[in-house]
Formats: structure tokens, sequence, C-alpha cells
């Protein structure tokens, strides 16, 4: 089955810690998202330490004592899809993907805003094509944590997101590159947009004989 057109959307909302260096964290974050596709059942054992950390919706975690919205029971649900979920590739890093990240949470940082479209009305697709790429990419963001570990688990466990989207979209097999965009936000402190495609700029990949036809055209020299 051929994955070509799709755009995914999704944004988390969690607690604020202290702020990294966004190139780094940016980096920890891709990281941190390809230990997660690479090892879903280790990554299910440490969503069970995090669940003892929960006393009703209040949960501790490494930046204090926060509200959730379904407690424990979000935790749960991730831990099975996790204990079910076979590993898959990590994401390469795609320029334009993070490119177009970075602009939107640069962006989004300075007026405050949250969600998917632009001031001027631009989708995640409008925006990697004004980038120089292609419309066919997914996005999530997560805001208020510029920790790693938060960010990731904030989409994996996807508390209060009924379509738990953030988990599903991480977890598709046929995303092979991410971008990841880090900053402060005036309004909840951080956000992170992650911007995932099939190829490295969001144009579908080329039909598999065309491919060998561009590769024999275009040898590699090493």
């Amino acid at each position: 089955m051929r994955h070509f057109r799709f755009l995914l959307l999704g944004f988390a909302v969690a607690f604020s810690a202290a702020p990294l260096s966004a190139r780094g964290l940016e980096q920890d974050v891709l990281d941190e998202i390809n230990y997660v596709r690479t090892h879903p059942q280790d990554y299910a054992d440490e969503l069970r330490r995090y669940r003892d950390s929960f006393d009703g919706r209040m949960v501790v975690d490494e930046t204090g004592e926060h509200m959730t919205y379904e407690g424990a029971r979000a935790v749960d649900e991730a831990i099975a899809f996790l204990d079910a979920q076979k590993p898959l590739d990590p994401l390469e890093p795609g320029s334009v993907l993070a490119r177009t990240a970075s602009d939107y949470a640069r962006d989004q940082g300075r007026h405050g805003s949250m969600g998917h479209v632009s001031a001027n009305g631009a989708t995640p697709a409008r925006r990697v094509a004004a980038h120089g790429g292609g419309i066919y990419v997914s996005e999530t963001i997560a805001y208020g944590r510029s920790d790693p570990a938060g960010v990731v688990r904030s989409l994996i466990v996807d508390d209060g997101v009924g379509s738990r989207i953030h988990r599903a979209v991480i977890f598709m097999g046929f995303l092979r590159y991410a971008g990841v965009g880090c900053g402060p936000h005036v309004r909840v402190d951080y956000v992170c947009v992650i911007d995932y495609g099939q190829t490295p700029d969001g144009r579908p990949p080329l039909p598999a004989s065309l491919a060998r036809a561009d590769d024999s055209n275009n040898p590699r020299h090493f």
C-alpha cells in the first residue's frame, strides 16, 4: 500500500520545565522519538515507572507536581499500545522539515499562538512547500515542556486527546524523516513543532523504477 496523501495533525499541552538550548533540545527530541520507535516495549517499562507517580489525576515527574486530564488511565492505554507495537526504523533528519518546524515554532512563540494553521492561513503542507518541499507531511506540536523526555511523553501518552493522534503519527511506519523546531512561547513557556515526511522534504517518494534510474544517473562516490 502506498502512502502519499496525508496530513495528520495534533498538539499536546504539557507543563513547563527549565528551558535547554533550543538546538540541543531539537536533536534530543528526535533522539527520544527514535528511542520510542525502536524500543517500544522498553519505553512501556518507563511508562510503568511513571505511572507509579500518580495520585488520582495528580502526577509527580521530573519537573514537579502536575494535574492531568485523565490520570493514569491514559498512561495505561499507552502502555498497552506499546506492549503490542513492533519496533520501527528510526526517523532520519530532514533539513526542509526542520527549517519549517523551526520557523513555525519561532512564529508561534513570538505571537503566543497555538494550533496548526498559521495566522496567514498556512497549513503544515503549505509551510513546507514554502520552504521548497512538498505537501505530503504530518505535524505534531507539544506545548509547555522544554525537556525531551517530557515533550515526547506528552505526545505518547496523549492525555486528554481522545484520538491519540500524536502517538499514532509517531508510530506510522511509512514516515521516514522528521524535523524538529523548539523555542520559548509567550503563553505556555515552550513549544516544540515536529514535522514528518516519507521523504526528507515532504515530496512523494519516487516509484522504485524511477529511483533506480535516478541512482544509475547519479552514481555515488565513496
